[in-house]
């Protein structure tokens, strides 16, 4: 009597490792919305950050203005804040030419659209410094 083997599943094709491999994986989870100010903050939520905006406002400067205008700011931090802004594209840094080769900063258009943010921040730091005077109270 000759045996006959009966397959029940067809073969699997060639390459396919079959078992949980063979499975879809699961599509990712959507990416995290940020909310906008996250995102502000990422931008100028460092305190150097913001005050070298600030300082460029009023137009171009050398690093080593920067770095007196910038008072506690270390030489490494502002290089590193330079370089981050410059990532996040608020910040152009120009080489000129010639043996100095002096590097200046500007406000790219983007950075330009932070003005009104930071005249808010400025305004509120104001009613810190000057707080309001008490109302006369009449008895």
């Amino acid at each position: 009597m000759s045996s006959i083997l009966l397959r029940t599943v067809p073969p699997r094709p060639l390459g396919d490792p079959g078992g949980d491999a063979a499975r879809p994986t699961p599509l990712a989870p959507p990416p995290l919305r940020r909310s906008p100010i996250e995102l502000t903050l990422e931008v100028i939520g460092d305190r150097w950050k913001a005050l070298v905006v600030w300082h460029l406002f009023w137009g171009a400067r050398p690093f080593c203005e920067l770095m007196r205008n910038t008072s506690g700011i270390t030489k490494k931090n502002l290089r590193r804040v330079l370089v981050e802004m410059e990532g996040l594209g608020i910040v152009w840094k120009e080489v000129r030419p010639g043996p100095d080769r002096k590097a200046e900063y500007t406000l790219t258009p983007l950075g330009q659209s932070l003005k009104p943010v930071m005249g808010a921040m400025y305004e509120w730091g104001l009613s810190l410094v000057t707080p309001p005077r008490a109302a006369h109270r009449s008895q």
